[in-house]
């Protein structure tokens, strides 16, 4: 016979209310578990300490996009990836023999930024779709949402890459003499500025960060499935070395 922990009566053991005060027995430890779980959910981290932790905690960042998937962090990301190629832009018109007010250079890099954002943004969705279409065939269903929110953290290494291009072209972009330029029309003036080191570059340095944001898109998959870092890895590698060749393919052939 057991006791009824509330009012002291024996009871069966096969009982699971009280005959006597009605209480429930067993229920009380279940009911405490379903009651801590609100109290223990952390809220979700702003969007700027997700994108800090990638530089120190990437694993951090993805748990936490595994569990709470959003698009805030991707937008900040892609602005900076902008704002940088739109500085890039200016630095490049800086070292012609071109005379230029204020307003120029500030519609020159409102420009930019918007182009190169939209370059960004068509990207992001482009490998935003090609990521989920392989992950599903890979490990099995999986949201476009979460993907896209993995793929546009992982983007933090174009930032990185852009950074370093405004870094070479404050450097090593030669000067142009101004009489080469006075019969050339705008997009000859940008085709001559973009065949000249770094802007003839960008590729090369392109690639080995899009390997980067693989790399980063790895920690989403083995937070979401639940597998092995190495496998995530391996197989995100190779799926992300697919896309480079489908993009040089595009690009030189």
């Amino acid at each position: 016979m057991s006791t009824c922990p509330k009012c002291g009566n024996s009871i069966s053991p096969d009982e699971v209310i009280c005959p006597f005060c009605g209480y429930r027995i067993g229920f009380e430890e279940v009911e405490e578990i379903f009651e801590e779980v609100p109290e223990e959910r952390q809220p979700p981290k702003p969007s700027l300490t997700k994108i800090r932790l990638l530089f120190t905690s990437p694993r951090e960042t993805f748990k936490e996009l595994a569990y709470f998937p959003e698009n805030k962090g991707t937008f900040l990301i892609l602005f900076a990836c902008a704002s940088l190629s739109a500085l890039t832009i200016l630095v490049a018109f800086s070292h012609l023999k071109i005379e230029m007010n204020y307003l120029y250079w500030f519609g020159l890099f409102i420009a930019g930024f918007i182009a190169n954002l939209i370059l960004y943004m068509i990207m992001w969705l482009f490998l935003s779709l090609s990521y989920w279409v392989f992950t599903r065939l890979v490990y099995g269903k999986i949201s476009f949402k979460r993907v896209s929110s993995f793929l546009g953290y992982a983007l933090i290494t174009f930032v990185l890459a852009n950074l370093l291009i405004l870094i070479l072209a404050l450097i090593i972009v030669p000067q142009i003499p101004s009489e080469s330029l006075t019969e050339m029309e705008a997009l000859t003036i940008i085709q001559t500025i973009f065949n000249i080191p770094p802007f003839n570059i960008y590729n090369m340095i392109f690639f080995p960060f899009l390997v980067g944001t693989g790399i980063l898109y790895a920690y989403g998959i083995a937070e979401e499935f639940k597998t092995s870092f190495t496998k995530a890895l391996v197989s995100s590698l190779f799926f992300t070395s697919l896309i480079i060749i489908f993009i040089y393919a595009m690009l030189y052939f």
